[in-house]
């Protein structure tokens, strides 16, 4: 009878639980205001942590040592160190702090998972799967419409997007937004196949699968496109080899960093960045690239410092532009690349440290039921190819939106566990 008493209550908690409100309105708002993934991230930590302690579970097994978790604690101390010499020491702390925290609250979120009985978890995933439906529906509202509603309400938005308020925002301008809709792809995928009925399954998949790839393909961030067609790929033939793909990709990750020197190099001698082809995007990439990997060369072993790229950038006025050239030869205010960033910033120490953790990381999706391996596969591949072609490695809202990409699917994989 205790026992009856016991589960009626643990679904009371659940009927009136908060968690399910903050999986949907995470992806939701996030996909509309990409700088409050800081937000989010403990939030959902928190949520998960609340229910696996009401749940009965041990807060000491919240956050579990493994050999990811440690790697990743070494990359933040070691970035921490580099404060001694960075640029801006301030600016180094403070990267340093932002991945100790977002890396302790991510595993937290994870562990507190593990805690909760996956019949707990479903609704909080399908939750988690409307919201990044919504998200990507809103996005592609705002590409059709010119950003339309940011424009709209841009005045009252103004403390979280300054910018907002003194000009329309263009389609260019949504370049965050889709990113975050792309990185809720494969979760949300994942969480759908607890639907029942194939029929049921495969409709709602596919309408998910529309919401997300619409506005990814109509949108101008070239560096999604690019993640949403290799992370395809390699869902694809995770289904075939799903062993084989992940030590591939953690493989591919460490390669990442022994070739981004020489490729970049081989590229900018190629005259890849006079090509009348080739993206003006692309081209300035090029150009930023081989010009770090020369700054890169000149500190190798312990690089310039966490976030020094911006401090040590040379004064635009001051920069070398040759005829033909889209861009100055210039660093920029990072790289385009966690791989080259790395080497400029942390030197041939950092690049060990990351490429391992994130190693680590990716092998253990072998860890998982093989029917979740490709949904994994495909998320870690939508992360490396971001991050060889976008973003500084060091922006708060896309530490945090990893964070959140990882709880994600450990909230999908966790919510299909066998009883």
């Amino acid at each position: 009878m205790s026992d009856a008493v016991g589960l009626e209550r643990n679904r009371t908690l659940d009927r009136s639980s908060l968690v399910p409100l903050v999986c949907f309105l995470s992806p939701l708002v996030t996909s509309a205001v990409p700088r409050l993934t800081w937000l989010f991230l403990p939030l959902l930590a928190l949520s998960f942590a609340v229910a696996a302690l009401r749940g009965g579970g041990d807060w000491r097994r919240l956050i579990k040592p493994n050999a990811a978790l440690i790697a990743m604690l070494l990359v933040t101390g070691y970035t921490l160190l580099s404060a001694v010499w960075a640029a801006n020491p301030a600016a180094a702390i403070g990267k340093g702090a932002l991945l100790f925290f977002a890396t302790l609250i991510t595993f937290a979120a994870i562990g507190a998972l593990a805690e909760v009985d996956a019949e707990r978890l479903r609704r909080p995933a399908l939750a988690f799967a409307a919201g990044a439906f919504l998200g990507g529906l809103f996005i592609l509202f705002e590409l059709l419409t010119d950003a339309a509603l940011a424009r709209a309400f841009g005045s009252l938005i103004a403390w979280l997007k300054p910018a907002a308020a003194q000009q329309a925002i263009h389609g260019s301008k949504l370049n965050q937004n889709v990113a975050i809709v792309m990185f809720n792809l494969w979760s949300g995928l994942l969480a759908l196949q607890m639907l029942e009925g194939r029929r049921r399954r495969a409709v709602a998949s596919f309408l998910f699968a529309l919401a997300i790839a619409v506005p990814v393909l109509l949108s101008y961030h070239q560096s999604s496109q690019f993640a949403l067609l290799l992370s395809v790929f390699v869902f694809l033939l995770a289904q075939l080899w799903p062993k084989a793909v992940v030590r591939t990709l953690a493989a591919v990750w460490c390669l990442g960093f022994a070739l981004v020197l020489p490729l970049s190099f081989a590229a900018y001698n190629a005259d890849l960045h006079l090509a009348s082809w080739m993206p003006s995007s692309f081209k300035a990439r090029i150009i930023i690239w081989e010009y770090t990997a020369e700054r890169a060369l000149e500190r190798p072993w312990i690089g310039i410092g966490a976030r020094s790229t911006r401090g040590l950038r040379q004064a635009e006025d001051l920069a070398e532009k040759p005829e033909g050239f889209v861009l100055s030869r210039n660093t920029g205010i990072h790289a385009h690349n966690v791989f080259l960033q790395s080497w400029y910033e942390l030197g041939l120490v950092g690049v060990i440290l990351i490429a391992f953790a994130s190693a680590m990381i990716a092998l253990r999706i072998s860890l998982l039921p093989l029917e979740v391996v490709p949904f994994a596969g495909a998320t870690f591949t939508t992360f490396l190819a971001t991050a060889s072609v976008a973003w500084g490695m060091w922006q708060t809202w896309l530490i945090c939106a990893v964070g959140l990409m990882a709880v994600y699917l450990r909230l999908a994989v966790a919510a299909r566990r066998k009883s």
